[in-house]
């Protein structure tokens, strides 16, 4: 790919993140938060925490990352077999990380689809930098009348638990829009983060 590499179309990969605090209660019915900076704006649900984090995998620099987080569920009981073991202090599995990146190349809906190769190869690569693989290949999506690709993966955050994610990868000319939308592989909140995800890529609009 003329000008770039796959690592820095696809730069960025959360395996876990170190958040400050844990989420609030839940109310599945109150109205959507805003939120507003960087150029962007988009909405997410209000019973959600927009916290302080890290990634813990990561390729290239990025312009600016934020992180929001579902209400945590209750801790499971220890005489639940099932029950996943929780994850160690300061780490959050579940949440929806919005990640922006400068290009060395514009990338437009008309030249989108001859870096597609490139990117689903460095999602791939950092997909398989976590320990884990696509599930999906790459499908066309259109975020804020923005072009890109959404891709699904799995990867392994430690030794019992495996992570599922929706990478969505959309481009402003040299600004890279990078949402990962990641929760424990059929976990209590998997469907919050889906729904989460939903709300904030449907919503979500760059400005001038």
């Amino acid at each position: 790919m003329p000008g770039s590499s796959p690592q820095k179309l696809a730069a960025v990969f959360l395996a876990a993140v170190c958040a400050a605090f844990a989420a609030a209660a839940r109310a599945d019915d109150a109205p959507p938060a805003v939120f507003g900076g960087h150029g962007v704006t988009f909405s997410y649900p209000l019973t959600w925490q927009h916290i302080d984090a890290q990634f813990t995998i990561q390729f290239g620099k990025p312009l600016w990352s934020e992180f929001f987080a579902p209400p945590a569920p209750a801790p499971p009981q220890p005489t639940d077999p099932a029950a996943q073991p929780p994850a160690a202090p300061g780490v959050l599995y579940d949440v929806v990380a919005i990640t922006a990146f400068r290009l060395p190349v514009a990338i437009t809906k008309k030249t989108v689809a001859r870096y597609k190769s490139a990117i689903q190869a460095g999602v791939a690569q950092l997909a398989a930098r976590g320990g884990g693989s696509l599930t999906s290949p790459a499908s066309r999506v259109v975020v804020g009348g923005l072009p890109g690709y959404r891709f699904e993966l799995t990867m392994q955050a430690d030794e019992t638990t495996m992570l599922q994610s929706r990478i969505v990868v959309v481009f402003k000319k040299k600004t890279e829009y990078f949402f990962n939308c990641q929760s424990v592989k059929d976990g209590p909140l998997a469907a919050d983060v889906s729904g989460g995800c939903d709300q904030v890529t449907r919503s979500f609009r760059a400005g001038r």
